[in-house]
């Protein structure tokens, strides 16, 4: 228990020094880059979107997949071979990023990834079964919910996301709900007051993945960051790969990386049919 109590107050440390960077005029420190590309707004960003959570008690530690994805879908409303391509183009993009190997299944029992695209007649129902009643409830004011599953050694497991397809498209929020619901599924579960430009920010309105959030998936699925580890042991592992990156413009470049994904080509072209 000590040693949680430490974990989150270096977390809470952690927090109030992204805040300051956006309180305080840094302009003379990052006139020649943006200011989510200083490594340790990078590194502070880290800590709150992959260790820091909503609900207190689960414990500051790095959780992200060791298994490769089985992806299966059920779609009661919408337009199903426009919702498969377009998790197809998303998930392809994150296996670029993470090299975690993805497929699509036909049977649910192969599946670890369920993905729910439903009607508002179905979203109670489907929500209460496939996560809680609590969460039920909680989906009446939300766009999209998704829910992870981990073991003791926090690998995940089981990822699950809902998706009401009429009030997202009434919204213009498809591509954005797939877009956070299922990066977050792979470990970045918090959504940071602090932290930005990020899918996972709650001051921010980012519909596609950003820079800032490219580097953050580097490093969660980096082959030194294991499942499990606690800030203590991530701080060296990060600060090595950031020194790293910075030298070799992998930081500098990762705005323009980060567009490489084809949901960008797809938005651009196709907005206006995806939200009708």
């Amino acid at each position: 228990m000590r040693l949680k109590r430490h974990q989150n107050q270096w977390l809470n440390w952690l927090g109030m020094l992204v805040a300051l960077f956006l309180v305080f005029d840094c302009s003379a420190v990052f006139a020649k880059m943006a200011h989510w590309q200083d490594k340790r707004y990078i590194e502070s960003s880290f800590y709150d979107i992959a260790l820091r959570s909503e609900y207190d008690r689960i414990s500051p530690v790095v959780r992200k997949w060791k298994q490769p994805l089985n992806i299966w879908i059920s779609s009661s409303a919408g337009d199903p071979e426009q919702q498969r391509r377009l998790l197809a183009m998303h998930f392809t993009h994150l296996g670029d990023i993470t090299n975690l190997p993805f497929k699509f299944v036909d049977e649910r029992e192969k599946a670890n990834v369920r993905v729910f695209f439903t009607g508002e007649k179905q979203l109670k129902e489907t929500v209460a079964r496939e996560m809680s009643a609590a969460a039920a409830e909680y989906m009446q004011n939300s766009m999209c919910l998704g829910k992870i599953r981990f073991n003791r050694n926090a690998e995940i497991t089981r990822g699950t996301v809902v998706i009401p397809v009429e009030r997202v498209q009434a919204q213009g929020k498809l591509v954005p709900c797939i877009v956070e619901e299922l990066t977050q599924m792979l470990g970045l579960i918090n959504d940071s007051k602090i932290a930005f430009p990020t899918v996972f920010s709650d001051v921010t309105d980012n519909q596609l993945l950003t820079g800032l959030d490219y580097l953050l998936l580097k490093l969660l699925y980096a082959p030194q960051m294991r499942s499990g580890m606690n800030v203590y042991q991530v701080v060296p592992i990060l600060r090595r790969h950031l020194i790293d990156w910075e030298r070799t413009g992998v930081i500098r470049n990762a705005e323009v990386a980060i567009t490489d994904g084809p949901l960008y080509s797809f938005t651009d072209t196709s907005h206006e049919h995806e939200v009708n």
